[in-house]
């Protein structure tokens, strides 16, 4: 395999006429206008940008939403961006957040000074005022870019504008020691303020700041449901979309490699203290009176080490004053349409990546892969996922993670939220997928984590083969994604997964109906979640405290 597809394989883990859109409302009329030489342009809160024509969609990139929050402002809440006078270039999107390369973590990757934001417009004029939808991108709290998806056919086809967001990681993003103002929550503030740039400006470029839909995959979907239990994410969104990531959703042992320990996405402002002060102490500052200080002169590359001690955001402060899982069973969460699914094989993705690192899940290793995720539950766990009853081991062991990690925590999020606002669950399963991160050829890849991402977005460099060839929706995979854009878009106007409404129940307790993508199922079938998931089984296994749900 080439170095250049190895890197991809890591990395997953958005001529001159005048062209106007009006807005009317208490801020008066907006337009966004393309000259003849220079490109669409269109005034902000902050002053003005020109972008790009790019056929159906007009495009607006590397918008500054706040200060770099570099020197003083490391670590801080994030600040507004001063205004500007001369016409700023809109036209190349911002850099990646800092993060650990995917290949070698000890090499950085991006840059600080990263808090932009990408805006895609339909070109054409349907309505006044358009859907905006606000893309969260996955890769855990630590890794990962906005402007790697690219929402042309979401925007057109769906007549939606699309804003995918760049916000502080790992270190930079959730350190918290004491003294700080909001210590561990900087992404997911940095998030809210996008959000806020969001309402002043959708306007400008022809939006309903009233109708903003917040969704996101993986991290980004976890984050979702963390703003959804946000005192500060009041206001700031209509509705939400959690795609394989949810409030309960943490990592089980091995499920991010060989030997990774569990990750838990929300812990406490006692629990984060302790993680963030042992990280300092690893990159050489060990004093807890001046580790805030010592760290604040360290270069961003130095602090890398600090990323496995940042991978959570805490509760407890101002940003999240409980842990959302629990702000969901007593409804201490936002009262607004919520769609809500995954992909039926996620694991998948995690058993491969086991084999491509030659640590390949066998029948001789899946005991002791189920010991190391499940501890003294194991040997229930092995009984219910039976080798005999999956076609290799690898499948076996990702059922179980599928369920425990993904599936099961959705189901119990849907009840909480279905108590009190309206659910609409869904479920990718086109096991013919290609799998947004190549596998060995032969592996069973099947709806894995990830792999409904290209089915909404052009996803940067994916997906490739093994070999590093990208491969391509066949004719009956575009006509699922043709589904998958025109459901979300439904959503992200009227608040219900429209296109399908018969099909597509709403999420009712002890229902529990999900809407299922599938080649063969041409747009009419739905699953049961929670069976067949086990998540009964898994509502009575205590794991100890190694995840939670």
């Amino acid at each position: 395999m080439t170095e250049h597809a190895r890197r991809l394989l890591f990395g997953g883990i958005a001529s001159g006429v005048l062209f106007a859109v009006a807005a009317c409302g208490e801020g008066g009329a907006a337009s966004v206008r393309q000259a003849a030489d220079n490109g669409p342009r269109v005034t902000l809160d902050g002053g003005g940008v020109r972008g790009v024509d790019d056929g159906e969609v007009l495009r607006f990139r590397g918008i500054p939403y706040g200060l770099p929050p570099v020197g003083e402002l490391r670590w801080q809440p994030p600040q507004p961006v001063r205004k500007w006078t001369e016409v700023k270039d809109a036209t190349k999107s911002g850099p990646l957040c800092a993060q650990p390369d995917i290949v070698d973590p000890t090499k950085l990757v991006g840059a600080e000074d990263c808090l932009t934001v990408d805006v895609t417009v339909p070109k054409k004029v349907t309505a006044p005022r358009k859907p905006v939808m606000v893309w969260l991108h996955g890769g855990g709290f630590t890794a990962g870019a906005g402007h790697d998806y690219d929402p042309r056919r979401l925007a057109a086809e769906g007549d939606v504008i699309v804003v995918t967001v760049e916000f502080r990681l790992g270190a930079f993003g959730y350190l918290s020691l004491p003294g700080m103002t909001n210590g561990g929550t900087f992404g997911l503030q940095d998030q809210q303020a996008a959000l806020r740039w969001v309402r002043r400006n959708a306007q400008a470029f022809g939006g309903d700041p009233d109708n903003v839909t917040l969704f996101g995959e993986s991290g980004g979907g976890i984050a979702v449901c963390g703003q959804l239990t946000s005192p500060g994410g009041k206001g700031l969104f209509a509705k939400v979309i959690m795609q394989s990531g949810s409030c309960g959703t943490a990592l089980l042992p091995n499920a991010a490699g060989p030997g990774s320990p569990a990750v838990p996405f929300w812990r406490s402002l006692k629990e984060g203290h302790a993680a963030s002060r042992t990280g300092a102490a690893q990159v050489g500052c060990p004093d807890e009176a001046k580790a805030l200080a010592c760290l604040r002169a360290r270069s961003a590359a130095e602090l890398l080490g600090l990323t496995g001690y940042t991978a959570a955001a805490t509760y407890g402060g101002r940003t999240l004053p409980v842990a959302p899982p629990k702000a969901l069973q007593s409804g201490a969460f936002h009262r607004v349409p919520v769609m809500s699914g995954h992909t039926r094989d996620e694991a998948l993705a995690f058993a491969s990546l086991f084999t491509f690192l030659g640590q390949p899940i066998t029948d001789q290793n899946l005991r002791a892969f189920f010991v190391q995720g499940f501890g003294d539950k194991a040997d229930e766990v092995a009984r219910r996922y039976r080798r005999a009853d999956y076609p290799s081991a690898a499948q076996a062991w990702a059922a179980s993670y599928t369920d425990a990690i993904f599936a099961c925590p959705h189901v119990r999020a849907d009840h909480a939220l279905a108590r009190r606002t309206e659910v609409y669950a869904y479920e990718f399963a086109d096991a013919s997928a290609p799998p947004l991160f190549p596998s060995l050829p032969g592996f069973p890849a099947g709806a894995s984590h990830g792999a409904e991402l290209p089915y909404l977005f052009e996803v940067k460099d994916k997906p490739i083969s093994y070999d590093g060839k990208p491969i391509p929706l066949t004719e009956a995979q575009r006509a699922v994604a043709g589904d998958m854009v025109a459901a979300w878009a439904a959503f992200a106007h009227s608040g219900r997964p429209s296109a399908w409404e018969k099909s597509w129940p709403r999420w009712r307790r002890g229902e529990g109906k999900a809407h299922l993508f599938t080649e063969k199922a041409g747009g009419t079938a739905v699953s049961t979640p929670a069976i067949d998931h086990a998540c009964g089984f898994w509502d009575k296994i205590d794991l100890d405290g190694k995840i939670t749900l």
